[in-house]
């Protein structure tokens, strides 16, 4: 007998990750702008940067105490997961774990590519480099994107 998911409904925006877990809100006062801030050193980002984030990223995901073992599906209406989507899987709806981390490989093996595609607004791979530690941390399978 197989038991059903969990689902996580989040937003992550500039000043704040909201989850919606069990129709639970759970918010976080910190969002893309203070992992940016925390991790990016002299307006360029690098494997240094990346490592910077996943470690402010865990520390915030840990705030919500959810249990690891539990799997859990993900929901989004996100513009950030929307550029994703049509940045790395031709436009998808579902994103799974596979694809994720494929996805985020090419990502640091090509760092500069897309660092020079952000400029010096890098939310949208703090926002990647997150979506990526909620598959880790949180037991995401897979995400939905909304419409």
């Amino acid at each position: 007998m197989t038991h059903p998911q969990a689902l996580i409904v989040f937003s992550l925006t500039a000043g704040q990750l909201h989850f919606d877990v069990g129709r639970q809100p759970m918010d976080i006062g910190q969002g893309l702008d203070f992992i940016v801030a925390q991790s990016v050193r002299f307006g360029r980002i690098d494997a240094l940067a990346i490592e910077h984030m996943i470690y402010v990223i865990e520390e915030l995901l840990e705030r919500l105490k959810l249990d690891y073992h539990t799997q859990r599906t993900a929901q989004t209406a996100d513009e950030s997961m929307r550029q994703l989507s049509q940045l790395f899987f031709n436009g998808v709806q579902r994103i799974d774990r596979v694809m994720l981390e494929h996805a985020f490989n090419e990502c640091v093996e090509r760092l500069e590519y897309y660092a020079a595609k952000a400029g010096n607004d890098f939310k949208l791979l703090a926002y990647f480099v997150l979506i990526r530690e909620m598959m880790h941390h949180l037991n995401v399978t897979e995400i939905y994107l909304n419409n």
